[in-house]
């Protein structure tokens, strides 16, 4: 179990210890107190619904992803695969994340095209990384952030934003492709990445895809905003958008298991500073936005379940 499941365990860990240690500072009496039989329902429900359009979300853009490399996969298969990687991105200590599932159960399906479904899903990355990027220039750098973390974001974001289309012009563009394989030192690599190379007039696709991951970043995002609403935090859709962005980023680093406690930290730090919030309302803000998307993942184990005993 040690051997097989250590890291993710020790991720697991540091996440729970971050958390105890935020639910600490924000001190267990206010949490004790903390009217939860008030929390609005109707709010709780629009976080649950938030969260999964964002889940429809990712699906679409995955599938705009795929006709970049002429892959033909039915919406509804990329959605459920959406559903079983969640599942096993939040709920399992395995060895396969959400991307090894992805790709292990589209490649039996495309059997001769295993580096074209490897590439849709590093666009998929890079699609997400776009979204979140769109929504950091459309609502962060508005006086939402303090100073700091603005100017800490302003100066990390050209090195992002210059990898990350670096790397996809490598994807994209037939001409940097051959520079690659006609460069000496480049050949080997050029090589080894030539079956998740894209073809080119694939643009349209590709940019279809950052639209729909801005809109399902930002339904992720409104989950959170709907939450903060049910436990009674005044803060506008602009305000969490504007937040989201750099915590999100932060927590996606790899030092907890989905990001818990570092997520918590952060916005019991910007939510909980806000007006009409406070710490102990942002990070019950918090967990239920993180169990608003969460749950759309569980419903994705029972339908593995399901189609594992049809033999699916």
């Amino acid at each position: 179990m040690l051997r097989r499941h250590g890291l993710q365990l020790l991720r697991l860990a540091l996440g729970l210890g971050i958390l105890a240690w935020v639910v600490r500072r924000v001190s267990l009496e206010r949490l004790a107190a903390f009217p939860w039989r008030d929390i609005d329902p109707l709010w709780l429900l629009a976080a649950f619904v938030f969260g999964g359009l964002s889940v429809l979300g990712w699906a679409g853009r995955w599938w705009w992803f795929t006709r970049v490399y002429d892959l033909r996969p039915s919406f509804a298969r990329l959605l459920r695969l959406t559903f079983y990687a969640d599942f096993f991105n939040l709920y399992f200590l395995g060895p396969l994340g959400a991307d090894g599932i992805r790709l292990l159960h589209l490649s039996r399906d495309q059997p001769v095209r295993r580096g074209a479904v490897l590439g849709s899903l590093l666009l998929d990355h890079v699609g997400g990384l776009a979204g979140g990027i769109a929504l950091y220039l459309g609502f962060s750098r508005t006086g939402v952030l303090p100073h700091s973390i603005v100017s800490a974001a302003d100066q990390m974001l050209p090195w992002i934003a210059g990898f990350t289309f670096l790397g996809l012009g490598v994807l994209m563009e037939p001409p940097i492709q051959r520079l690659m394989t006609r460069t000496p030192g480049l050949r080997r690599l050029a090589h080894w990445m030539r079956p998740v190379f894209a073809g080119t007039f694939r643009h349209p696709w590709l940019f279809a895809g950052f639209a729909v991951s801005a809109l399902s970043t930002a339904s992720a995002f409104a989950a959170f905003w709907a939450a903060a609403r049910a436990v009674g935090c005044q803060v506008s859709l602009p305000t969490v958008l504007g937040l989201m962005p750099v915590v999100d980023l932060i927590a996606s680093l790899p030092i907890s298991l989905s990001g818990i406690g570092v997520r918590e930290g952060l916005l019991v730090e910007l939510l909980g500073s806000q007006p009409g919030c406070d710490p102990a309302s942002a990070l019950a803000a918090s967990l239920l936005g993180f169990a608003a998307i969460g749950l759309w993942g569980l419903l994705g184990g029972v339908a593995l379940l399901v189609s594992s005993r049809k033999g699916l």
